[in-house]
């Protein structure tokens, strides 16, 4: 099986992005996305950059899988400033309608009281979790899609961090079978934050020696805060990896991790 990884960056780099998941839906099984806008408008784009229809645009592309999507706020653009229009932010799964799914569910990891809208800084927007559940073979996999906190934006340990992926581990912990996590975790890799999944997980962005998850359109790169990791894959010991790469393209501000298991 093949699954894909990748925080959309709202679909800025449009054509390549497009291009890269058509190609690969001829033999990809599922995919992972965050940062999706979704608007019930006949609206493409906002400000020039921003897809407002990148979820129906995706299902346009991928019609033989079955979305699952998880909006996490509305009415905000991507510098945190109020639409006059109907507009949702979230991630998705697409997985092939050949897949028998048993389960799915979603999750906030974190959430503010009284939340109305990002902030400036992000500091205060919901930490979402997604759960898939199939079964291939009377055997249950488990796949969790998740986009951690951006804040504060050194991706170290915080008070936050810590708790939160605690709390996704115990969402981990209480089902059985073998699991997959993916996602932007907006995390740097020797944190305690991710030291928490790799007591009984694989981390194959350490694993495979990758050497950088975000991308060279970030408008960090080359610059001397520029954080070379946000995004993991993290494996059960019971799923066979036959294959993980993050190629190096410019389709997002983040790079896509591709993973091929058994």
């Amino acid at each position: 099986m093949k699954l894909i990884s990748l925080n959309t960056w709202g679909g800025r780099i449009y054509q390549p992005l497009i291009d890269f998941i058509s190609q690969h839906s001829k033999d990809t099984d599922i995919f992972c996305f965050q940062e999706v806008y979704t608007t019930s408008l006949d609206i493409k784009q906002y400000k020039g950059l921003l897809r407002t229809n990148l979820l129906e645009e995706f299902r346009g592309i991928l019609p033989e899988f079955r979305s699952y999507y998880f909006p996490n706020f509305s009415g905000y653009d991507n510098n945190a400033d109020s639409v006059e229009f109907d507009l949702s932010y979230g991630q998705a799964i697409f997985i092939k309608k050949t897949i028998k799914v048993i389960a799915h569910k979603n999750y906030f990891i974190q959430k503010y009281k009284n939340f109305e809208g990002p902030d400036k800084m992000f500091s205060n927007i919901p930490t979402p979790l997604q759960k898939i559940q199939f079964s291939i073979d009377d055997k249950i996999f488990s796949v969790f899609n998740f986009h951690g906190t951006p804040y504060p934006s050194a991706k170290k340990d915080t008070r936050r961090r810590l708790k939160q992926s605690t709390k996704v581990k115990t969402i981990m912990d209480s089902v059985k079978g073998a699991k997959i996590l993916v996602g932007d975790f907006n995390l740097s890799k020797n944190t305690k934050s991710i030291r928490i999944f790799e007591d009984e997980m694989r981390n194959l962005i350490k694993e495979f020696k990758i050497k950088r998850t975000r991308s060279k359109v970030s408008p960090f790169y080359g610059k001397s805060n520029f954080q070379k990791f946000a995004d993991y894959t993290f494996v059960s010991p019971d799923i066979k990896v036959e294959n993980f790469q993050v190629p190096d393209i410019e389709i997002s501000d983040h790079l896509p991790m591709i993973l091929e298991f058994n």
